[in-house]
């Protein structure tokens, strides 16, 4: 690490000391600036996946998201437009929508009863003077995003566009039919740490080994590249006979694509006897989309630096890394099953979620220490090896999203 005053919040000079290839500087995870900036240029300026399209399969139907001091409504419109809404009444500030899911024919603000339209168009207000433009006191709309069934908001006035993102994930996910999912179960862990630290974590195998056995008798990432990369030969054989797509999109070494949110896809082989990510390697629920068989693979796939998601031939997960405050994070876990599976006939769910709840307890317990050893006097940053290369690639996404005009 070059020369730098330890006690420093200064964000250019942090930024202009990091060297690259190593840990971030411990200010980065312990200061209260820092994590402010980080709620102003990631958390609010960053699409978020907010939810699921089968969380509102009907106009009216909405949920509320939710994001530092920020509300969004998320409805589906009359016309089956999905719609994105502050959820702040034009009237005097308050929150419009209270439950935080429903069905509604409009949102009736409970302080003085303004009433909105699903597409946040005034209704009505009563006794207000005929002089004021009701036209100019709708709710405020939030960027929003729906893509392959997923729901990504920005509150940034000017988002990054998803035109390139859609370009180059379109063919790898569209036989995959994550539009025609549901969520099959949702769990949260909070976790005593900076946000950043499970982020990176997530990032890298290089710990998978001594810390996740249960993972790693099925799952190849944790092993260096030249010994999976034969594995991954005899998968393409079977993703094309599968109907997975065997072009993959990589972008390891471009963080934050200019003008675009940061995004990757990548799919990987698992060990010999695993169709799937199970316990004992046997399917857990019907395939999804139009794929027809088991390659025996998984897909990383990345759509801003919050988001990642894990997908099989038979399920997916959606991850939410959810800041708190600077020292305090929830793991929201997303298991999604197509859209016509039975739980207790299709798939069981304890099987279903077990891999996933078992590796992010173990997470848990390793991010909490990792912070522990941050806050420490001697903490000092250490290299980063080959295998940490997708943590290489979030610091430089994060330094890039920080710093941006």
């Amino acid at each position: 690490m070059k020369d730098l005053d330890h006690q420093t919040t200064d964000i250019g000079t942090l930024v202009a000391a990091q060297e690259k290839g190593y840990a971030l500087a411990q200010p980065f995870y312990v200061s209260d600036a820092i994590f402010a900036q980080d709620v102003e240029n990631v958390f609010y300026h960053d699409w978020q996946l907010a939810g699921h399209i089968s969380e509102i399969p009907e106009a009216g139907d909405y949920f509320l998201f939710e994001m530092m001091k920020e509300s969004v409504i998320v409805v589906r419109g009359k016309g089956g437009d999905v719609h994105a809404l502050a959820n702040v009444c034009r009237h005097r500030g308050s929150r419009v929508c209270i439950e935080p899911r429903g069905n509604t024919k409009r949102f009736t603000c409970p302080y003085h009863a303004w009433a909105f339209n699903l597409d946040g168009s005034l209704f009505n207000a009563r006794m207000l003077d005929e002089e004021h433009d009701r036209s100019k006191l709708g709710l405020k709309p939030v960027a929003v995003e729906v893509f392959h069934g997923m729901i990504y908001v920005s509150l940034s006035d000017a988002p990054a566009s998803f035109d390139r993102l859609r370009a180059d994930l379109n063919p790898v996910l569209a036989p995959f039919g994550l539009e025609r999912t549901k969520i099959a179960h949702r769990e949260s862990y909070p976790v005593r740490a900076n946000w950043k630290l499970l982020v990176e974590n997530y990032n890298e195998c290089y710990h998978c080994t001594a810390a996740h056995p249960e993972f790693a008798r099925s799952h190849v990432t944790h092993m260096a590249a030249e010994r999976i990369e034969p594995l991954n030969a005899e998968m393409q054989a079977r993703s094309k006979a599968a109907g997975v797509p065997t072009d993959y999109f990589d972008c390891i070494g471009s963080a934050r694509p200019k003008g675009s949110p940061d995004y990757a896809y990548n799919r990987y082989s698992l060990f010999e006897g695993y169709m799937t990510g199970s316990e004992d390697g046997a399917a857990l629920a019907p395939l999804l989309g139009h794929i027809t068989a088991y390659d025996s693979g998984a897909s990383d796939v990345y759509i801003g630096i919050l988001n990642p998601m894990l997908i099989y031939c038979d399920h997916a997960l959606i991850y939410r890394f959810i800041p708190v405050d600077k020292g305090t994070s929830i793991q929201e876990i997303i298991w999604l099953v197509h859209e016509d599976a039975e739980e207790g006939e299709d798939y069981d769910l304890e099987r279903l979620k077990w891999l996933w709840d078992v590796t992010t307890v173990a997470d848990k317990r390793i991010i909490e220490k990792n912070q522990e050893g941050v806050n420490s006097r001697f903490y000092e940053p250490g290299p980063l090896v080959a295998m940490e290369a997708y943590t290489q690639r979030f610091i430089e996404a994060y330094l890039t999203t920080l710093t941006k005009d």
